[in-house]
């Protein structure tokens, strides 16, 4: 009995060494395959993910602050309409004084910059309303331009 179960184990013995053989071959031929480029294109996820930007929402756990959207509502005291007048927020154009009043969705960090450089004469600018849990910049604060740009400051948020 102790002879045919040793006789056994050599049978699986083998049979393991030739699958452990086969899939060492399959390794071998994929990664020749790797080596050209459409195919390792379908292969690899990370291939294909290449030069796609990440959404907004993968940053929420790295940058909590980022999270908080508020609105900022800016009206132009001067006059009545200014289109050339020019709202940036983080350095992006965003809106511009085609109303009086601008409405403008911003986060916690960002940065709203008024452009009045195309004008050369003196404009007021003041914020009129904020949505709840916007700290900066405050209801009634206000700048003004004379060819110029005016920072509104960083926003904060709650």
């Amino acid at each position: 009995m102790g002879r045919n179960f040793f006789e056994r184990l050599e049978h699986w013995e083998k049979g393991l060494q030739i699958i452990l053989a086969l899939l060492f071959s399959l390794l071998v031929t994929l990664q020749m395959f790797m080596t050209n480029d459409p195919i390792r294109f379908y292969l690899s996820f990370a291939e294909q993910m290449e030069g796609v930007p990440w959404s907004e929402q993968s940053f929420a756990v790295t940058q909590p602050g980022q999270k908080a959207v508020g609105e900022v509502k800016i009206k132009l005291c001067s006059y009545f309409i200014l289109p050339r007048v020019i709202v940036y927020v983080n350095g992006k154009e965003t809106a511009s004084f085609e109303e009086r009043e601008i409405l403008l969705s911003v986060r916690a960090g960002d940065e709203i910059i008024v452009d009045g450089t195309a004008y050369s004469y003196p404009l007021k600018y003041q914020v009129s309303s904020v949505s709840p849990g916007v700290c900066w910049p405050e209801i009634n604060y206000q700048v003004t331009t004379n060819a110029s740009r005016a920072s509104l400051g960083k926003v904060q948020i709650e």
